[in-house]
């Protein structure tokens, strides 16, 4: 009697579940790779062959994505860099379908944050196809640029105004595309030695206002950066809470003071509690001396910008210019696809 084919239930797909969309962008460097290595392995993993979406500079993923779940698939793929993965995520936003990632951007922070395999479409393929679903955080922001027009979005990462947006705009893409995160380097350097401290006041939750000159401001979702540098040691991608850094070095040594405690978390992972900077809200006044990095917590970040607008980034991307944000937490509102 003939014995039944084995099924490997870690890898095969339901039926009613097995369609799978790929959303690719066609802008970035190894997408033939992707649609061949994706074909080989749906076949592998139980899937049907996959359906494949482009980008457009008009919709960077997000109708693409939502046409995919339309048409009934149970997995869809964002194949680009963060600014892919972003718009195909806010496509999926209650939708109930996970969502994959092949990095193949410049800072892939997301698939960074989720150790999910850099410069290797093919395992991140395997760990899109048939690696564990796990619910993280979704940003949403209301924000309104300097012509006064108010623009809703979300972030996976985090978004930030003044130099941290100044450094994206001033970074050239064609040196991006030859070495990678590198090209950021020079565009950090001539960024501080122009940039300038924005004013700004801001909250979180029903806290009081904080008022005071910042670097930039940063609300994130998660906390690491490229090389594997640790910019928030608190940030965890699914604990419903949005983690909000003020740079506010000023000076030799207070740019020394921000390196070293930024190089604690990378090498440590945490801050120790004397060099963590007190999280009770108050006002910065004139001739009080401010530590140069200031930490908090919470669900909801309300920010307004003084005298100017400054720069804005979402997830990496360049926004124009803003004079105020409301960010929220939606908790576990994404599924990714990550290792076992």
């Amino acid at each position: 009697m003939a014995t039944a084919p084995r099924i490997c239930h870690c890898c095969a797909v339901s039926s009613a579940q097995s369609r799978l969309a790929v959303v690719y962008n066609p802008t970035k460097g190894g997408v033939d790779e992707v649609r061949r290595r994706a074909a080989e392995r749906a076949a592998q993993h139980g899937w049907t062959d996959p359906v494949f979406y482009e980008t457009t500079e008009e919709d960077p993923g997000t109708g693409q994505a939502a046409e995919a779940v339309e048409g009934g698939v149970g997995l869809v793929i964002a194949c680009g860099g963060d600014g892919t993965v972003r718009s195909v995520a806010q496509g999926l936003i209650g939708k109930g379908v996970p969502m994959g990632v092949v990095p193949l951007g410049t800072g892939n922070l997301l698939a960074r944050n989720l150790d999910i395999p850099l410069d290797d479409v093919d395992r991140a393929l395997r760990v899109a196809m048939s690696g564990r679903s796990r619910s993280i955080d979704l940003g949403e922001v209301r924000y309104t640029d300097g012509a006064g027009e108010s623009h809703d979005d979300v972030f996976l990462v985090m978004l930030g105004a003044g130099m941290d947006a100044d450094m994206i705009a001033g970074t050239d893409d064609r040196l991006k595309a030859r070495v990678g995160w590198l090209a950021y380097v020079g565009a950090f350097a001539n960024t501080l030695l122009r940039g300038h401290r924005i004013k700004v006041e801001y909250s979180l939750d029903d806290g009081p206002e904080i008022h005071t000159r910042a670097r930039t401001l940063l609300v994130a979702n998660c906390g690491m950066l490229q090389a594997g540098m640790i910019l928030l040691p608190d940030a965890v991608v699914d604990d419903g809470l949005l983690d909000v850094l003020a740079l506010r070095a000023k000076g030799p040594l207070g740019w020394a003071q921000a390196g070293a405690v930024l190089a604690h978390h990378t090498f440590q992972h945490r801050l120790k509690p004397v060099l963590r900077m007190d999280s009770t809200p108050g006002t910065d006044t004139e001739g009080r001396r401010t530590r140069p990095l200031d930490f908090r917590q919470g669900v909801a970040v309300t920010a307004r910008v003084l005298e100017k607008p400054a720069s804005f980034q979402i997830d990496g991307e360049e926004c124009g210019t803003v004079t105020e944000f409301v960010a929220r937490i939606k908790r576990r509102g994404l599924t990714v696809r990550v290792s076992h």
